[in-house]
């Protein structure tokens, strides 16, 4: 019962920090300035921890803020992590794109995307299973590879992430 107030809590807190739209501009950085991504939480396989020092590291030379949580990896009989990927509204293409880069590095593969409404503007999770199913939408490697292009501009990138989710035009509900 504490569990689903909890969550109940969170979520509406999440949803307070997003605009009607569920958009938001990416023009602010976090505490370091130098990126969009002011939090990320990673899942990964089990057989990746050996990788942590190195994985960790990377992050904090791409000045991500890391804390004793922001990587997890599963139980060594719990299978492949989900293969899915949450990217925020207020991010800059860059940093979206960096992020769908680690995942891809880091978990394999990406064929899910979790609607942006459900998440902080500034917020990455790979691999998560925070939320259920319909809050997914599955995506092919072509529509992966056009969340890729570099040539896309942060709202270009957006705007395709929403029209891959079905989020775009749809204001954002509590079910």
């Amino acid at each position: 019962m504490k569990l689903k107030k909890i969550l109940a809590g969170l979520i509406i807190f999440l949803f307070s920090l997003q605009g009607f739209e569920g958009q938001a501009l990416a023009t602010e950085g976090c505490e370091s300035g130098e990126t969009t991504i002011c939090t990320i939480e990673i899942w990964l396989a089990h057989a990746q921890k050996k990788k942590n020092k190195e994985l960790r590291k990377f992050l904090k030379s791409n000045s991500l803020k890391v804390l004793r949580h922001t990587i997890q990896y599963w139980k060594p009989l719990g299978g492949h992590p989900p293969t899915n990927i949450a990217i925020g509204s207020g991010l800059a293409v860059k940093d979206a794109q960096f992020a769908i880069d680690l995942a891809l590095q880091y978990n394999d593969k990406i064929d899910g995307l979790i609607f942006q409404s459900l998440n902080p503007p500034n917020y990455v999770a790979i691999a998560t299973s925070a939320w259920d199913d319909k809050s997914e939408t599955k995506i092919s490697p072509e529509e992966l590879e056009k969340l890729r292009d570099p040539s896309l501009t942060t709202e270009a990138f957006h705007k395709l992430y929403r029209d891959l989710t079905g989020e775009a035009g749809v204001v954002p509900t509590f079910y």
